[in-house]
């Protein structure tokens, strides 16, 4: 059975259209749920989740995956604070974070690209090494971060659009060019689609994957900046399992395949605006704060078997054409 226009329409716009059925349900809910007021907060909490989210999309798109991004914001954060904390100023305490992440996402390059680790195996591990070195690092405990910058950043508005909402649609629109129209985001495509093919057509897989990790945790630094930017109170437990939870289901149910090849910025953008809508939604309608987790974990499992119909069916389709 061949697809159809009609198919081809809900795949591609599938997140857009789950959220508007989202939306639609959640206002026959709870009408609190859909205020404007309320609309804002879930934009603004959703664009630390849409950056790292843009980052795992990165890896996602090659077939891997990287477990250690919300360990290495929280990393990314602790080293800002305490930098800050040391009378230092922003811009060397930005550079330590981002140096931090890029060293990350350096081995995770060096481990996948070109020793050949199984990225979950060499991203669990980088995990593990990062959460060691946020304890280290958080010897001091709280940390309690004040500065000027930072907050205009965090809760400012440019125009009365947040500044953290201009920040993350600049960067989904620059990823999203680089992806459309440049050899990186050609390559990446190319390695999930079928690295054996990209390889016989000369490109340099280990180089590619290596430059794939790096760039995913620059963005992992700037959701940290995010974070930090608006929660001022900096603990170990910023960030971590949480943010890459929701990372991850951000990326797949906004389209993002976990077999490599698929996915799109704005679907990302979509999907994280998924994530932060149901996080919130779920508060508004009073359900334990500990429960929220297992919600989100079903969300994803949910995320992935949709993926992997989706994936079948393509296949499918692609086949009797």
């Amino acid at each position: 059975m061949e697809r159809g226009p009609l198919q081809d329409l809900a795949f591609r716009y599938s997140p857009a259209i789950i959220l508007v059925t989202l939306l639609t349900i959640l206002s026959l809910i709870d009408s609190r749920i859909i205020a404007f007021s309320n609309l804002l907060i879930v934009i603004v909490q959703a664009t630390p989740i849409a950056v790292l989210a843009l980052g795992a999309f990165l890896v996602l798109v090659t077939a891997g995956i990287d477990l250690s991004a919300g360990a290495v914001v929280t990393l990314c954060a602790v080293v800002t604070g305490v930098v800050l904390l040391e009378d230092a100023s922003l811009p060397l305490a930005l550079l330590a974070g981002f140096t931090v992440a890029i060293a990350f996402g350096a081995i995770n390059g060096v481990l996948v690209g070109y020793i050949g680790v199984p990225p979950f195996v060499a991203t669990l591990a980088t995990m593990i090494i990062a959460q060691g070195f946020t304890l280290i690092a958080a010897t001091r405990g709280v940390l309690l971060v004040s500065n000027d910058w930072l907050r205009e950043f965090g809760l400012g508005t440019i125009v009365g659009i947040p500044i953290l909402v201009a920040a993350t649609a600049v960067v989904a629109v620059a990823l999203n060019t680089a992806m459309r129209s440049t050899r990186l985001g050609l390559y990446t495509y190319a390695i999930g689609s079928n690295a054996e093919s990209a390889v016989l057509a000369g490109l340099k897989l280990r180089k590619q994957l290596f430059v794939t990790y790096v760039f995913a945790a620059a963005f992992y630094f700037l959701a940290a900046v995010f974070i930090v930017s608006r929660i001022p109170v900096i603990t170990p437990n910023v960030g971590g399992t949480g943010i890459l939870l929701d990372g991850i289901a951000a990326a797949v149910i906004g389209g993002t395949s976990i077999y490599g090849g698929k996915g799109s910025v704005p679907g990302v953008i979509v999907g994280a605006l998924i994530v932060s809508l149901l996080t919130n939604a779920l508060r508004v309608l009073g359900v334990d704060p500990s429960s929220i987790q297992l919600y989100k974990g079903l969300i994803i499992a949910a995320a992935l078997i949709l993926d992997s119909l989706l994936n079948q069916a393509y296949k499918r389709s692609e086949h009797h054409e």
